[in-house]
């Protein structure tokens, strides 16, 4: 009996929401940027688009939070596309208005809906995606984004982003996000992470402090005096980089998350190499490149650490989308120090050698938290029965079925066992392999025995 598989897996379907929802959200993001120029100097364009931009997208994080912490329904299907909605009206005024207080208004009121989309689609990460998948499918998604957005402005001479028309591609691209969101249904269990305690407070205070201070520390970097790489660099180049470092930051995450989150730690000190090395151009491009690089390990540590301290529990999920939360108050703080310290060079590094120095504390402690297994005791194949006849939500007599099948059993076996006819047993088998995704009955025992070890 041959059962037809779903057009995509979970996995996939959140891969390609990830990537269409960050592709053009933030390429929106940058053609409003491109527009705010033409009224301000880089100095005064930071503040208004990373310091108070960046805010609004954390505010856009947090209201989701809350609104998924008071109805859970507010990350379903109706309230995603409401909210994809929102953020497109919004982008038309803040790309096409000629006025400054209207394009700010309308680009802000853009930031919080980007937030609130971004806190939709980690929230989907986290209650879909197995936490061994998760990283892949976060570094994969935003890695190719990173490509996308880098394509998308090539048209026009590469000033396409700058064009109006620019509102119909983005206009395409949030039906796409919409439609991959009503894809496929979220599971109704969260993909739980090895533990299954929800987060105690203190954690996630410790969390989001380590990384609302490595956000913070790294933007910092930003502004630091260095070679100049002008005449050596195409800095197009960095989105090459930083997109393979998601990719290699995925694999490396899922593989083992203490590795991800140390060589997040590490791209913190990569402004300092390039300080140090400010006399010699050719060792600055290096680093420079594996600073880009390393950058990606910082993106892919902030999300999937709280969506795997959300996927604790399933009254947690509303937690999936914090580390961008923090992740986005921390660049927003460091982007606004490097405003106010960029006269003073020396204040400028060491306020973040000082800054670096309690990340490396802070980090420490949750390292030992969140990265230091604790004796967990060894399951016994009941429970891990159980397990999987819950991930798979089989029924009772589903779950009979199953024992019978793991035992070798044949139809007429199982039917002359149970008291039924053979049709019966047929449509229970049926119903097993439909729910497991499985073809046939080797597979099943297959995926069983895997996925119970």
């Amino acid at each position: 009996m041959r059962v037809r598989k779903p057009a995509l897996s979970r996995e996939t379907a959140c891969f390609l929401l990830i990537f269409v929802c960050f592709l053009w959200t933030s390429s929106a993001y940058l053609s409003w940027m491109y527009r705010l120029t033409e009224f301000f100097p880089d100095s005064s364009l930071e503040f208004f688009t990373e310091v108070v931009g960046y805010l609004f997208q954390a505010l856009g994080l947090a209201l989701f939070a809350l609104a998924v912490r008071l109805r859970p329904q507010a990350a379903g299907r109706v309230a995603f596309a409401a909210v994809v909605a929102a953020d497109l009206l919004c982008a038309v005024p803040a790309l096409l208005c000629k006025s400054l207080p209207s394009l700010l208004t309308a680009g802000y009121g853009m930031n919080l809906f980007h937030g609130a989309a971004a806190g939709a689609y980690l929230h989907r990460l986290a209650l879909d995606v197995d936490w061994q998948k998760r990283s892949k499918v976060f570094g994969f998604g935003y890695g190719a984004a990173s490509v996308g957005a880098w394509l998308l402005s090539l048209p026009g001479g590469g000033n396409f982003l700058r064009a109006p028309a620019v509102l119909a591609a983005y206009a395409v691209l949030a039906a796409a996000t919409v439609g991959l969101f009503f894809l496929r249904p979220p599971a109704r269990r969260p993909a739980l992470s090895p533990s299954g305690d929800p987060p105690a407070p203190r954690l996630v205070a410790l969390a989001g402090g380590t990384v609302v201070l490595i956000s913070l520390v790294k933007n910092l970097g930003f502004s630091f005096p260095a070679a100049d790489l002008s005449q050596g660099v195409d800095l197009e180049l960095s989105r090459i980089f930083y997109a393979v470092g998601l990719v290699i930051a995925g694999i490396v995450g899922d593989r083992r998350r203490k590795y991800g989150a140390v060589c997040c730690v590490a791209s913190l000190g990569f402004p300092f190499l390039l300080m140090a090395l400010s006399d010699r151009l050719g060792p600055s491009i290096v680093v420079w490149g594996l600073g880009y690089f390393f950058f990606g390990f910082f993106t892919v540590f902030r999300a999937v650490l709280f969506c795997d301290l959300a996927s604790r529990a399933g009254n947690g999920l509303y937690l999936a989308g914090a580390g961008l939360l923090f992740g986005r108050f921390g660049d927003s703080l460091g982007t606004l120090f490097c405003v106010l310290l960029s006269g003073s060079p020396l204040l400028l590094v060491g306020v973040s050698a000082a800054l670096f120095a309690a990340v490396i504390a802070l980090f420490f402690l949750l390292y030992h938290r969140v990265y230091t297994p604790a004796p967990v005791r060894e399951m016994s194949d009941q429970e891990r029965f159980d397990l999987f006849a819950e991930r798979y939500e089989l029924s009772r007599r589903e779950q009979e079925i199953l024992k019978l099948v793991l035992a070798g059993q044949s139809n007429p076996e199982m039917a002359a066992g149970l008291y039924v006819s053979e049709s019966t047993v047929k449509f229970h088998v049926h119903n097993v392999l439909k729910k497991t995704s499985c073809e046939n009955r080797l597979s099943l025992v297959s995926r069983y025995r895997s996925e119970t070890r």
